[in-house]
């Protein structure tokens, strides 16, 4: 086997390895320096928020409508009310099915020609999917079926506890969006507001009763006719 040659070395690759390695030499900086550039952003420390931790607890926002008319019962059954009945707040909690059944039973049953719905803030959207929905489930043609849209902000307030508890309890007011629909059929004027259909046979069959006792509790005259002398 031949012998294996050396390399000669180049003096101008040498010189040009040399001036790379200068360019890209790190520079290396003492603790002193460090100090004297600032402190870097992964140094810092994060900031405490120095505000006191309080509570807030959403007080419940005044209702448009009243929950009984005046002149209804408080403690009796929803059933039993006869006034009202067709102004309605709608609530995330209750579905969409629900309302519609008691929106169509207000409309056929008791009578109502017209239909005040009110929601706020998330409920909106659902009273929206509501008054879209209403009229493909009621007898009555689109034209005599009227929609009128209120908006509106109520104020309502929440209660903030603080931590400490040597500080009062605050109250702050906060704006809130309201939306009120109104359904009218037709005019809208002549709705019947009385108790239902089969109550109104009971009050009539018992008036009829009634009647026939009075008529046999009347006192028979009787009349004599004296003889001709």
């Amino acid at each position: 086997m031949e012998p294996s040659k050396k390399r000669k070395r180049d003096p101008k690759a040498d010189d040009s390895n040399a001036e790379l390695r200068s360019r890209t030499k790190v520079r290396v900086m003492s603790p002193e320096s460090k100090n004297d550039a600032g402190p870097s952003k992964a140094a810092d420390p994060r900031k405490v928020d120095s505000k006191p931790k309080v509570q807030r607890r959403k007080l419940v926002p005044p209702r448009p409508f009243p929950t009984v008319a005046r002149g209804d019962s408080a403690a009796g059954p929803r059933s039993a009310h006869k006034e009202g009945k067709n102004k309605i707040c709608i609530t995330r909690k209750t579905p969409l099915g629900a309302y519609m059944r008691r929106c169509k039973d207000i409309i056929l049953k008791d009578g109502y020609k017209s239909l005040h719905l009110s929601a706020m803030g998330a409920a909106i959207p659902h009273l929206l999917r509501l008054s879209c929905a209403l009229p493909s489930i009621l007898p009555h043609a689109k034209e005599e079926i009227h929609t009128t849209i209120t908006t509106g902000t109520v104020e309502v307030q929440d209660e903030i506890t603080p931590e400490d508890e040597d500080e009062d309890i605050s109250y702050e007011t906060r704006s809130k969006s309201n939306l009120l629909i109104v359904i009218t059929i037709g005019d809208g004027e002549n709705e019947h507001t009385s108790v239902p259909a089969k109550n109104a046979g009971k009050r009539a069959n018992n008036h009829s009763k009634k009647a026939k006792s009075s008529k046999q509790k009347q006192p028979v005259q009787l009349v004599f006719q004296e003889p001709e002398q």
